[in-house]
């Protein structure tokens, strides 16, 4: 008996047909450039790298003049920048005598962001994400020949440098590489947007010296880099991993755009496409989204991320004046407030569960990857952050001020936001700084998120609090690009522009330094091979939430 084809049903909601349909109507054509990739260099050690490599020239500099390449060969190549994109390149199987080649040859591709990941082995993988996500491919041609023939890798990798490794060919013959290719693809413009300035009277008070405003030129084209190769048919978290589209990410990086390539359809294409695919058939939203093979909701949902769906959401409006988007997608924003306040107690504290695993469950409290962080105070000033942005959305719309639904009752939620402040002033401002859990945790989510919430007295006493966590050695200090952008943002909104400028030289700065043309998914200068995953070769050496020092710089008057 043959038994019955077996089917398989999704276990999230059936995306909503309407709003997808919007999306996809918004749809990018990618821009492809091609890039002839011949310098060929060697991967050295260096003491002097926080990361251990630099490259420097190869005896033989170009790639048609290498020797033959048989079996346990290797070269390495630069495309001389970062790209997201795809490779080809022309290959002939040139014999050492006079007879023609007579097996496969075997070729290993490893597609390198920084130096470590061509001058390193991947093995033994200790990291607990998916080792596919490695980037490295073997191809094989079964059929050499002294006429190149052309291979096209069809997977997308994120890469500036190639590793290329002749696994195996016969004793008879070699392999002879010519027309190398890397095609980047990208939804933007490859143009960078205008060179900072620095003629501002802001840049002229900062004494910003010819070293820094050098530093700065190279860290804002690098954050340039990093978004627009984050930029595809959705804003990718990153191009190496996931290649997915995040809220927490997307609202960074559509902040970043505002101020610099300018794009609203990408935006809009995505806030689409999380309010057409809610996580449950509550309406919370998914903390990612898939686009292939046909778009879909990511595994789990992030609740500090739901609620920023608002402020994207204000943002995007702000920006492109489409208040007919805000009102068709406002109601989903609203309902992610109603969600999340079932946590919010009768002390009007928010109740941050404690985690099931390190990715956090169904109900998954983010702000950075940081172990150690106790998250309560931080997500009470995130909530507070959120509902302020809900406030001036009904606003922005024309629409009246909508109300929060609490376990006790419902609250207006200008009125919400008023008893959270209250609350947490109470429980966790011991008159200096913020502090949060039985513990009385100092750290720099807590007071970053506090300022931007708005729940200081006065600016003087955001700015002692700011300088405090910032100083003490006693801080939990954050992991990831992501809060170290809200941390500069807390600076600004404080008034310590000079802490913000300071602070970008020091953390981005050292990414360039260490040799990064983009930034970095995680980051810790003092322990430059840190990783949330287990392994440093699992994380995205080009991320998008790492993208914002164009904003800040932007947001600093040095453009």
């Amino acid at each position: 008996m043959v038994s019955a084809p077996r089917t398989y049903t999704s276990p999230f909601p059936e995306p909503d047909a309407r709003l997808l349909g919007i999306a996809e109507q918004l749809k990018p054509e990618l821009i492809r450039t091609e890039l002839p990739v011949r310098n060929v260099v060697e991967v050295v050690a260096d003491d002097a790298s926080s990361l251990g490599w630099k490259a420097v020239p190869a005896a033989v500099p170009l790639v048609e003049d290498l020797p033959l390449q048989n079996t346990g060969k290797t070269f390495v190549l630069d495309v001389g920048e970062h790209i997201a994109g795809y490779l080809s390149f022309d290959v002939a199987g040139m014999p050492f005598e006079k007879e023609p080649a007579d097996a496969p040859a075997r070729i290993k591709l490893t597609f390198g962001e920084v130096l470590n990941d061509i001058a390193e082995p991947f093995e033994p993988y200790n990291g607990f994400l998916a080792k596919s996500w490695l980037p490295e491919e073997t191809v094989v041609l079964q059929r050499p020949h002294y006429k190149p023939t052309t291979m096209r890798i069809e997977n997308r990798y994120a890469f500036r440098y190639i590793k290329v490794e002749v696994i195996a060919t016969s004793i008879r013959f070699g392999l002879h590489f010519t027309n190398v290719t890397a095609t980047a693809v990208t939804s933007v413009s490859r143009q960078n947007p205008p060179e900072l300035t620095f003629t501002s009277d802001v840049a002229a008070s900062l004494g910003l010296t010819a070293e820094e405003k050098d530093l700065l030129l190279k860290i804002d084209a690098a954050a340039h880099t990093t978004l627009r190769n984050c930029m595809h048919t959705v804003y990718e978290d990153g191009p190496r991993r996931d290649q997915r589209l995040w809220i927490g990410d997307l609202r960074l990086q559509a902040l970043a755009n505002y101020e610099t390539f300018r794009d609203r359809d990408l935006v809009k294409r995505c806030l689409y496409l999380f309010a057409a695919m809610p996580f449950n058939d509550e309406g919370l939203l998914c903390a990612c989204a898939y686009e292939e093979p046909e778009p879909h909701t990511g595994g789990n949902s992030i609740v500090d991320y739901a609620l920023l769906f608002t402020n994207t959401l204000l943002d995007y409006v702000k920006f492109s004046g489409d208040t007919a988007a805000g009102q068709d997608l406002y109601d989903i924003a609203l309902k992610q407030f109603d969600l999340a306040a079932r946590r919010i107690d009768s002390d009007f504290l928010y109740n941050v569960p404690v985690p099931k695993s390190l990715l956090g469950g169904e109900e998954w409290h983010f702000i950075d990857w940081q172990q150690e962080l106790h998250k309560s105070t931080g997500f009470q000033c995130i909530f507070i952050f959120c509902l302020n942005a809900l406030v001036e959305l009904s606003q922005v719309l024309g629409k009246p001020e909508p109300s929060i639904q609490l376990p006790q009752g419902s609250l207006p939620a200008s009125k919400l936001a008023s008893e959270l402040r209250t609350a947490i002033r109470k429980a966790a401002f011991d008159g200096e700084k913020f502090v949060s859990g039985p513990d009385k945790q100092l750290s720099w989510a807590s007071n970053a998120w506090a300022v931007l919430a708005g729940v200081h007295d006065s600016q003087e006493d955001a700015q002692k609090a700011l300088r405090i966590a910032y100083e003490s050695k006693d801080s939990v200090i954050a992991n990831t690009p992501y809060l170290h952008h809200y941390l500069c943002e807390a600076f600004i909104k404080a008034g310590l522009s000079d802490l913000a400028l300071k602070h970008i030289l020091h953390y981005w700065g050292s990414m360039i330094r260490s040799g990064g043309t983009t930034f970095f998914e995680c980051w810790i200068p003092s322990n430059p091979r840190f990783s949330p995953y287990g392994s440093f070769a699992s994380q995205s050496f080009c991320h998008a939430w790492s993208c914002t020092p164009s904003l800040l710089l932007r947001q600093l008057g040095l453009a």
